[in-house]
């Protein structure tokens, strides 16, 4: 992926410009972060396409820095470059999602950097597309769940509009059928209503699985309920 961004984070200055000339020389747009601290702003500055990140680091350490990445963007990969006496923090830290990959310092090659920002790109570019596969899906269910709901109180002022037109319709009859419109149209006003809060709504995550946007729970997220 030419251009992706790259977060590179390191407290060593020497180790940080090695890896970044050669980043860029594959055509990678790199920032730089000398600490955690950094970093977090930089991300929270710009959400990069991937994160290197160094454990040892002042200010703010590697583990730290994961979960504030995580709760920036929960799909963000990040790659840690760490020794023997933190891997069984990294690998933990795996297991929990916040960490993407490792590699064991010092690198023998740079061409195992390489595959694994590769790697993570690749999966970054993968997470996307099913992203936008399954909200085309609720997208369609939503279409059909709104037109169930607005459909329904249509056919009822249909109807009653038709027997208000009667003129053997009685007075009981008649305020019936004008309860029925303004209840049927005070339901239409609300699926629309919700409709327009959906149009702004974005679930932070894509749930596996999902097939459709429940109106209601989007309007109550939107309106942070």
């Amino acid at each position: 992926m030419s251009g992706a961004r790259v977060l590179l984070v390191d407290d060593e200055p020497e180790i940080r410009r090695l890896l970044s000339r050669h980043l860029k020389r594959l055509g990678y747009t790199v920032r730089e972060a000398g600490d955690g601290e950094e970093a977090a702003a930089a991300a929270e500055d710009e959400i990069p396409d991937v994160v290197i990140t160094d454990m040892a680091m002042p200010r703010l350490g590697g583990l730290e820095l994961l979960e504030k990445l995580r709760s920036l963007d929960p799909g963000l990969p990040v790659i840690v470059l760490t020794g023997h006496a933190s891997l069984e923090n990294v690998i933990a830290a795996m297991r929990r999602g916040a960490a993407f990959d490792y590699l064991l310092k010092p690198l023998p090659d740079l061409t195992v950097l390489e595959v694994a920002v590769a790697r993570a790109l690749e999966v970054r570019r993968l997470r996307a597309q099913a992203r936008e596969a399954f909200q085309v899906a609720a997208i369609r269910e939503l279409a059909v769940t709104a037109s169930d709901r607005i459909l329904n109180p249509l056919n009822i002022i249909s109807l009653s509009v038709e027997r208000l037109a009667r003129n053997e319709a009685t007075a009981e009859g008649k305020a019936k059928a004008v309860a029925n419109i303004e209840a049927a149209i005070e339901t239409i006003t609300k699926v629309v209503r919700q409709m327009r809060a959906v149009a702004r709504y974005t679930p932070r995550e894509v749930v596996p699985g999902l097939r459709e946007i429940d109106l209601d729970q989007a309007t109550r997220d939107e309106a942070g309920t």
